[in-house]
């Protein structure tokens, strides 16, 4: 499915537009005297295209930006809103300055060479509004919260809560029209953190890529994390081997062996 080129109103004064490349979500979501703009895109290009996207909507101009994680494809493009207040997790800023530079140098390896002059050109953000659990931001007649539910998809994802609404950004913890990407990640760990974004008890979920959610995918991609979760688990018992594993998972095997990588590295976690 190609990435929508336009806005779409998910929720009262919540906008969503889908980007290629990544079919990387950007999220707006307003108030009456605040508004905040949710993940950047990849370069300073890019997200300068999100500013002349932004003039479509029917709000006003964001007051505060909000990355979900670190990695670059949703927040290298943050400089094109200097200025504003940068909101993440303080884990997300700690992985930003000890990773940042390497992890762009690395994308020049992945993206068009006729990129990579705009990839080096954007500056590594720098977050100044630090979350280490939960904050509550008040953009007039509508409270936002900004959760750090735990390790999934890396070891600092954020969440944006919108009670009022019934919805939640959730940044790469939730993948739509791909397998979930294991690269950083702590695949005991993920379902546990998942089923506390579950909990929000949201009716729309936007995910980091891909088409907006409703509460049964949700429901469905934890239960799925779960099960390769216990999957590694038995492999890393001996109890299973590592075809049975790779053929029972409910993921792609590609996206599975990163996963018992990744499994292999950060620890079994508890029993279940």
């Amino acid at each position: 499915m190609p990435a929508v080129t336009a806005w779409q109103e998910v929720a009262d004064r919540i906008f969503v537009r889908r980007y290629d490349p990544f079919d990387v979500n950007v999220t707006v979501v307003a108030g009456s005297h605040g508004t905040l703009l949710i993940d950047t895109r990849t370069t300073l290009v890019e997200a300068t295209e999100v500013r002349e996207h932004l003039r479509e909507l029917p709000v006003a101009a964001p007051t505060a930006v909000v990355i979900t994680h670190a990695h670059l494809d949703h927040c290298l493009g943050a400089g094109a809103f200097a200025g504003l207040p940068l909101w993440a997790s303080d884990g997300c800023r700690g992985d930003l300055r000890r990773h940042g530079v390497a992890q762009r140098d690395r994308w020049l390896d992945w993206l068009p060479e006729e990129q990579h002059a705009h990839l080096r050109a954007s500056p590594i953000p720098v977050p100044d509004r630090p979350v280490t659990d939960r904050h509550r931001l008040d953009l007039g007649g509508r409270d936002v919260e900004l959760l750090v539910p735990g390790r999934g998809h890396t070891d600092h994802d954020l969440v944006v809560h919108v009670p009022d609404a019934a919805t939640v950004l959730a940044g790469d913890l939730v993948e739509v029209g791909a397998p979930p990407q294991f690269h950083d990640a702590y695949p005991f760990e993920w379902p546990a953190t998942l089923a506390r974004v579950e909990a929000l008890g949201a009716e729309v979920t936007v995910p980091g890529h891909g088409a907006p959610a409703d509460a049964a995918t949700v429901s469905t991609q934890q239960r799925e994390l779960a099960h390769l979760a216990a999957l590694a688990r038995e492999l890393l018992g001996g109890i299973r081997g590592r075809d049975s594993v790779l053929s029972g998972s409910p993921f792609p095997p590609e996206a599975t062996a990163i996963a018992l990588e990744r499994a292999a590295a950060t620890g079994t976690g508890p029993a279940r």
